[in-house]
């Protein structure tokens, strides 16, 4: 086991992203406006929207077999790691559905048994880590959703959470660098927030901003403070 001093800690210079929104809000889109070159994996079929983006290149999921396409995939990001900047998996909310649907296929009901609800939420979090192990900025992608919190005091409150196994996203979160909430506004910009609050799950663990325009993502700025750091 190694013991690093904390002065000797540096921040890391590949960012491990979660970013979530609505269908249609631009997700997608950030892969093109990312710097340096970008490996997609489209699990949604949503790649159209990257066309004329020359710094992209894009691989589709076999959406008869997504278990054994994504592990493919991650050896082709692996293999290639050199030739890219950031891998782009779009994203994790279609890809459970479409694991199950799958599983769902070899029961008589034609439905997912009970045991693979579990061997799904392994196999994300184990699909994650290995993603993140990667030497690149490595960015999946979510539709959102909205989970029930009870506070301390007792007071309960909805908030928006990217729309990944209930049992996990906790985890997947934690393991995350930035989990980032794109909105779009009133007059058609689109941005993140990078900063939670009751009714949304945002932090930024790699500077001190709290939100950024869609094309700034990976636009790594000043260090937190050093004074009253929260714990982690």
């Amino acid at each position: 086991m190694q013991i690093t001093n904390g002065a000797q800690i540096t921040r890391s210079q590949k960012a491990k992203v979660i970013m979530y929104s609505k269908p249609g809000d631009g997700k997608t889109t950030v892969a093109g406006l990312l710097p340096g070159k970008t490996l997609v994996l489209d699990i949604d079929g949503t790649s159209q929207v990257l066309e004329g983006y020359a710094n992209v290149d894009v691989a589709k999921i076999d959406t008869e077999n997504p278990h054994e396409s994504i592990l493919q995939f991650y050896a082709l990001a692996k293999a290639n790691i050199n030739n890219y900047d950031n891998i782009f998996i779009d994203n994790l909310t279609h890809y459970q559905k479409l694991w199950l649907l799958k599983k769902g296929e070899n029961t008589k009901s034609g439905m997912p048994e009970l045991k693979d609800y579990a061997l799904l939420d392994n196999h994300l979090l184990k699909l994650v880590e290995v993603f993140n192990s990667l030497d690149a900025n490595v960015i999946f992608t979510a539709w959102e959703t909205t989970r029930s919190i009870t506070h301390d005091d007792g007071q309960q409150y909805n908030q928006f959470v990217p729309d990944i196994r209930e049992k996990i996203v906790n985890h997947i979160m934690g393991i995350s660098h930035v989990v980032a909430r794109l909105v779009r506004k009133a007059d058609g910009t689109r941005g993140f927030m990078l900063e939670g609050n009751q009714s949304i799950f945002a932090k930024n663990h790699l500077d001190s901003r709290k939100g950024c325009l869609q094309n700034e993502l990976l636009s790594i700025g000043s260090m937190p403070s050093t004074d009253n750091k929260e714990e982690k």
